[in-house]
């Protein structure tokens, strides 16, 4: 047999084998992918969690109390952000179909936010909340609880500093309601105006923090029901 029959030969073998190695391969890879697309079912606290949250905040006699109570809820529910690696792929794309990025990803299974905007000449933020569930909110109508959005804008070092929060109250679901509902958190710009100042045109950068019942204190808060994007403004005239 000579050379050249030889590695016809190989070659023909080399291309029999590659075939099922790739499809294997594939199948392997495709099974390692992370099965985000589909729907959470259940989260990792449940509805009387958030229910228990809601009745504690509203038993709060001052905002220095409500403050401390909501550090301690916080330390104890760290476990619940859990949630967050089973965020949708779909929500990832939602918020970069609104020029974001996701960050500081606690549990969406209740809520979540994948756009924020700022209105210049208003000096106002919009915050749609998309709300999924029909509990774990608060009992309706009162105490209910609420959604508080922080906004940060860049400082001339480029460090995120915060220049407004504030919150929209919500309760749980009544009359057979089925979801989901758009609420939205309108909050003014009142704090380090430096950062958004002068309307020039000027781009800034952005993070927008939706955090459940408990206060965002600072613009790296990390949520444990709720979620940051990352966006740019423009300081319009």
């Amino acid at each position: 047999m000579t050379i050249e029959s030889l590695l016809d030969q190989s070659r023909v073998s080399v291309r029999t084998l590659a075939v099922p190695m790739l499809i294997a391969i594939g199948t392997v890879a495709l099974a390692s992918l992370p099965a985000t697309a589909a729907a959470q079912s259940q989260p990792v606290c449940g509805a009387e969690v958030k229910e228990e949250i809601a009745k504690t905040l509203a038993g709060a006699a001052s905002e220095k109390e409500q403050l401390a109570l909501e550090s301690e809820l916080y330390d104890k529910y760290q476990s619940c952000t859990k949630d967050a690696e089973l965020t949708p792929s779909t929500f990832y794309a939602a918020a970069r179909e609104c020029g974001a990025s996701v960050s500081n990803l606690g549990s969406t299974y209740f809520e979540e936010m994948s756009c924020s905007g700022y209105d210049p000449q208003r000096r106002q933020f919009a915050s749609p909340i998309k709300i999924k569930q029909t509990f774990g909110f608060g009992a309706a109508p009162l105490p209910g609880s609420r959604e508080y959005v922080l906004h940060c804008v860049a400082d001339a070092n480029g460090v995120l500093v915060p220049v407004g929060i504030d919150s929209v109250h919500l309760a749980d679901a009544v009359g057979g309601q089925g979801p989901t509902w758009q609420f939205a958190a309108i909050v003014n710009a009142n704090r380090n105006l430096q950062t958004i100042y002068p309307m020039d045109g000027a781009p800034r950068r952005a993070r927008s923090i939706l955090s459940w019942a408990l206060t965002p204190t600072n613009c790296n808060y990390m949520p444990i029901w709720g979620n940051a994007l990352n966006y740019r403004i423009r300081l319009d005239q």
